[in-house]
């Protein structure tokens, strides 16, 4: 099982039978779908971007939720140039230093500049090596090919950086197959309050609240009248308050053969405040982010017939 597998096991039980999200009422709170294809759990970093898909069986239809998030809301105040900290200086000042950590059956290891393996026991994978910075993130990617000769794809991975009282390695998720996402925390960027605050050791000096992240699901269904349905949302329990700034997000439907007839859609911020009409663009197959999107985001959905 993955580590993105587990996660949405854990969620799944967590999350639907005391959430209200959707069309006509509450999710049942065992979905018999958790580990196939029709379900994905993700993780949203307060500087991230993905493109996240789930289907339904035989390639009947296909959702697609893309996005790009920004500083977390309670940070999105102005940083004085002197503060900040670029993720290429973190990465020459550490380069060859190694961190761990453990998810699930498996545990990560991230070497600034050099690889990410994936191990337990005698049993060891290469996820990536270090390509580029790309922004805050560090980008690698030619890991192990994903299941030649069927899916020759080479793994890859987006590691953020966040601050922490220790160095380690968190939120690792798998959001579709071979490609992964991951945290980097460590005390070097603790400075540049722009990273998210991730602190390891109760009590730590700086500790804030674990608000650089949230955990997400993806997911599609298919009602008995042959409607198809698309929703992507925030696992946040919480009335109120997203912690996240999203720069723009799209959901899309896609069919295996043809186009649908009709598409609605609806968004939603924290607290069910729904997103106003100059915040969302809905076209044939998509809904998305308009000219007048504040950033707050916790629920969107898609039905197509």
């Amino acid at each position: 099982m993955t580590a993105a597998m587990g996660s949405a096991v854990l969620l799944a039980f967590l999350t639907f039978g005391a959430n209200e999200w959707g069309f006509g009422g509450k999710y049942n709170t065992v979905w018999a779908h958790t580990l196939d294809s029709k379900m994905a759990s993700f993780i949203v970093t307060g500087e991230s971007r993905d493109t996240v898909s789930v289907e339904l069986p035989h390639h009947k239809a296909k959702c697609v939720f893309d996005y790009v998030a920004g500083q977390p809301a309670h940070e999105s105040k102005k940083v004085p140039e002197t503060a900040r900290i670029n993720a290429q200086d973190v990465l020459t000042r550490l380069k060859g230093q190694c961190a761990q950590g453990q998810s699930g059956y498996w545990t990560y290891q991230v070497c600034l500049g050099g690889e990410i393996k994936q191990f337990h026991g005698q049993d060891s994978y290469k996820l990536g090596k270090f390509s580029h910075v790309e922004g805050k993130i560090l980008k690698y990617d030619k890991g192990l090919p994903c299941d030649p000769p069927s899916n020759p794809t080479e793994r890859q991975v987006d590691v953020s950086l966040a601050c922490s009282d220790k160095m380690g390695v968190q939120l690792i998720s798998e959001p579709s197959t071979c490609k992964y996402t991951m945290t980097l925390v460590l005390p070097n960027v603790c400075s540049d309050p722009s990273y998210p605050k991730m602190m390891q050791t109760a009590g730590a000096k700086g500790k804030a609240p674990d608000d650089g992240h949230e955990d997400w699901i993806l997911q599609i269904r298919e009602s008995d009248d042959g409607k198809v349905i698309c929703s992507s949302h925030s696992t946040e329990t919480r009335l109120a308050g997203s912690r996240l700034s999203f720069r723009s997000f799209s959901l899309k439907v896609e069919k295996d053969k043809g186009s649908y007839e009709k598409v609605k859609g609806s968004a939603r911020a924290m607290g069910r405040v729904p997103l106003s009409d100059t915040e969302l663009v809905v076209s044939s197959e998509s809904i998305s982010h308009g000219s007048g999107f504040g950033g707050k985001l916790a629920y969107v959905d898609l039905e197509a017939t």
